[in-house]
This record gives structure tokens, sequence and C-alpha cells, in this order.
């Protein structure tokens, strides 16, 4: 089952245009004389699934800090998260898949953990540590559609 949702969601792989969209929200917490902001934005990031993807990135002082994507096929779901450290960028990916079938998905429950796998990647997205056998390379599409700074 896992090797279908893989094929599907590489051979869903295509041009990639992100917009952005509804929810933004911004906070500000006081640290000594340092004021810092963090800045959540949600982006639909188009052509890596038929189904959706979806990519909430939150930036600390303008950088790219965190990112969570989900990415929706036809018999199950990826998450992704992207944790931004100056020399690289840990993922964690996790496969589920659907007890029955995607309009049947109403709640967390109604997903099986499929697999899970952690690994780093440089800010090219080359793997550095723990390259496993199956992975989700949407590093590329994600570079060209968010800023991971923001201006």
């Amino acid at each position: 089952m896992r090797n279908i949702l893989l094929i599907i969601l590489s051979l869903t792989l295509t041009n990639c245009n992100s917009k952005e969209y509804k929810e933004t929200t911004s906070e500000s917490s006081s640290t000594n004389k340092e004021t810092l902001k963090d800045t959540l934005i949600t982006y639909n990031i188009e052509g890596v699934s038929s189904e959706g993807t979806e990519a909430k990135i939150t930036y600390k002082s303008k950088k790219n800090y965190a990112d969570k994507i989900n990415i929706y096929g036809e018999t199950g779901q990826a998450e992704l998260i992207y944790k931004f450290f100056p020399t690289n960028i840990e993922v964690t990916e996790k496969r589920y898949e659907y007890k029955k079938d995607l309009k049947s998905v109403n709640e967390k429950e109604d997903l099986i953990l499929a697999n899970t796998v952690t690994y780093k990647v440089d800010y090219e997205g080359n793997i550095l540590s723990n390259k496993p056998k199956e992975y989700i390379d949407i590093f590329k599409e994600l570079k060209e559609s968010v800023p991971f700074e923001l201006k």
C-alpha cells in the first residue's frame, strides 16, 4: 500500500505553483531588549498531488523556522515536518493510510500510521544522514514555492 501511495505521489509531481491564502497570523513576544515576531502563513502548493498539498510555514524573525506540509492522496496522506537549523534541515515524514477511502476521513482516527522516517538535508535538498529507502522528495517544489525568508 505504501508503494502505491509513493507511486501516486511521484506521478502527480508536476510544475509547482504556490498560492498564499487566508491564514496569516503574527505574534510578538519580548525577550530582553529584542522583539521577536512569529508569523504563520499557509500556502497551497499546486502540482504535488491531485488531492491537494497544504504547507503551514512558521517564520521567526522573518526566517523560515518550521514547516508542516500535508500531502493528500487517494489512498492515504503524508505529513512532512521541516525544522530549520543554521546548517541543515531535519525532516520527519509520517505516512498514513485511510481505513476506508478519502471521502470517509472525518477525524484522525480514520487514519492508520503506515511509516515514519527522519533524516537531515542541506539547504539544496541533498540528504545528509539516515537516507531512508523510501521518502517523499518535494524539497525542490517547496523551495520554489515558499520563501525561506520574509522581506
